[in-house]
């Protein structure tokens, strides 16, 4: 995601955090990769294969026993090359369940599911959706599973403008019904069977709770409207009887009351999870720098969550 919303004026993210939220409330590389163990903190791992991301006009092969994994969204998809959250899962399931398993990763940086439909920030032909549709018919038969992390920055632009908490509102409706086109296209394409699965979002900004004053104050008032955004991801899924992957959870982001040690000192450990799995810097009387995507253990927690939530991974079924 590009989520970074720490550098926007405090009354802005104040909007976000508490009057919003108080009226809301009620609402609802060719191929690239090792054949041994990479070295990580958390637990060895094996990538998967990867092929060049196609264009709606590339078709690969379509022999027997060849499937794919499709990856679609923002930057979480991509961001850290091999190490990001689809590499991983592609390499679990294709050393147990489904060998062979081929990654296409449409990502892209920056994208919001309305960009993601039309006027891409880098698919070619500018939308991802339409790509995603094409390879789909294209290799119907040979999808395994189609992942999607998509919305956290839908809502971005909000920050900046007057009227924020009526232009939030307004995203959240429509990150909701572009991923229930979104999710609707990919299944009439791949059929009944191929598990189409989304996630929801952490919170980049929880760093902030080590800087005094303000940078706290925002932190803490930012965690009540990432957690409505998650919450709008989970109706927008469950509404096309797609599952979702609790990320938020998994990386405790709502959680301010239980206080862990760490090399900040003791903190929350929504803020403990947040420095160590995401790609920003966190020091004990500063504001984060740096970005807002996971790093490699980050990329982990992801992935360890789409396996939960996907179970075991079936071949593709030839009715799709």
């Amino acid at each position: 995601m590009t989520f970074r919303w720490s550098k926007m004026p405090v009354s802005i993210l104040a909007i976000m955090g508490t009057s919003l939220v108080c009226s809301l409330l009620s609402l609802v590389p060719a191929a690239a990769a090792s054949s041994g163990h990479e070295a990580s903190t958390t637990i060895p791992l094996r990538y998967a294969q990867n092929e060049p991301t196609p264009t709606s006009s590339t078709t690969l092969p379509t022999g027997p026993g060849t499937s794919y994994y499709l990856s679609l969204g923002d930057s979480v998809g991509m961001w850290d090359g091999t190490r990001s959250f689809p590499y991983l899962l592609a390499n679990r399931y294709s050393h147990s369940s489904v060998p062979g398993l081929r990654l296409i990763d449409m990502s892209c940086s920056g994208e919001t599911t309305e960009s993601m439909i039309q006027g891409s920030t880098c698919a070619s032909g500018g939308s991802q959706y339409d790509n995603a549709i094409s390879f789909v018919n294209a290799h119907r038969g040979h999808i395994a599973l189609v992942t999607i992390s998509i919305g956290g920055n839908d809502v971005v632009p909000c920050m900046s403008r007057p009227g924020a908490a009526t232009c939030f509102v307004n995203g959240l409706s429509k990150m909701k019904s572009n991923i229930s086109m979104i999710v609707a296209g990919l299944r009439h394409a791949t059929g009944p069977h191929v598990p189409i699965v989304g996630m929801n979002v952490y919170d980049p900004l929880l760093g902030d709770w080590l800087a005094p004053g303000t940078g706290r104050s925002l932190a803490v008032a930012a965690v009540a409207g990432v957690g409505l955004l998650s919450k709008s991801m989970g109706q927008a899924y469950h509404a096309e009887a797609s599952p979702m992957a609790d990320v938020q959870g998994a990386y405790h982001s709502m959680d301010l009351t239980h206080f862990v040690s760490s090399r900040w000192g003791r903190v929350p450990i929504s803020v403990a999870s947040a420095c160590t799995l995401l790609d920003i810097v966190c020091q004990q009387g500063a504001l984060i720098g740096y970005g807002d995507d996971p790093n490699y253990a980050g990329a982990v927690v992801i992935a360890e969550v789409f396996e939960k939530t996907i179970g075991r991974l079936a071949p593709p079924r030839s009715d799709g």
